[in-house]
């Protein structure tokens, strides 16, 4: 009887063992489903959300160019707190500052037609309005395809050491050129597919002779731009005068 009733508490024992073990290995299998199906929705969220965003990108169209107002008129050397001195060793030798060129610098600046879509210039996020910036925490660029970083203001530009957040290039010079082949900003293949664009227009290829002596080409192009550039600095933004009340 003993025998007899100890192999049936040894069955009674290994069959509640063999449904403990199979009440957890369902539960694990549960757990393993649930997860899988959370982590296949979690995908599928992602999926939908980049889907949106790449469908709202695809609507999105760089703001207007701004004009060439006021804020945007180069002003003369001879101003109250300008360091003349810093100001004048900021000016490379093989790129000196004329009024013709600065005018020259201006107007590039403003086009659209340097950028391969024709809708975007050195001045969409660069707005003279906004502080030569164009006040996004992302700039945007052609056909509204943005960028990873906001656009920092050309005011002052001339006397920094480097040139972009990241220090990247030395001079206005490299700078401008940079901008020009991104394909974010303004998606030429070349500075030189960017002057083919504005090569043939009668009044280019007559500022660049004046300016250069030499038609329309890349490198002037960059000069032109930079000297512009090199004309924006902070003590040139319109102030009111102070009145005593």
């Amino acid at each position: 009887m003993t025998s007899s009733a100890q192999m049936k508490r040894d069955s009674q024992f290994v069959t509640r063992a063999l449904c403990l073990a199979l009440v957890i290995v369902a539960g694990a299998s549960m757990l393993l489903l649930c997860a899988d199906r959370t982590a296949v929705n979690r995908i599928a969220s992602i999926s939908e959300a980049m889907a949106e965003e790449a469908r709202q990108r695809s609507t999105l169209a760089p703001p207007p160019i701004p004009t060439a107002g006021p804020l945007a008129e180069p002003k003369p050397r001879q101003q109250v707190g300008l360091p003349v001195d810093a100001t004048r060793q900021a000016v490379p030798p093989d790129n000196p500052q004329t009024p013709e060129k600065i005018a020259l610098g201006q107007k590039l600046f403003f086009d659209g037609r340097l950028s391969a879509d024709g809708a975007v210039a050195c001045s969409t996020c660069h707005d003279p309005a906004r502080a030569f910036t164009d006040g996004r925490p992302t700039s945007m660029g052609i056909k509204g395809r943005v960028g990873q970083r906001n656009a920092p203001t050309i005011l002052n530009a001339l006397y920094n050491k480097t040139q972009f957040w990241d220090g990247r290039v030395k001079t206005l010079e490299e700078q401008a050129a940079l901008p020009i082949v991104n394909p974010v900003e303004m998606g030429q293949p070349s500075v030189e597919a960017a002057v083919a664009r504005i090569a043939a227009i009668s009044e280019y290829q007559r500022a660049f002779r004046r300016v250069f002596g030499r038609p329309p080409n890349g490198p002037d192009l960059l000069r032109a731009l930079a000297s512009y550039e090199r004309n924006a600095d902070v003590v040139q933004r319109s102030v009111r005068p102070f009145h005593r009340r």
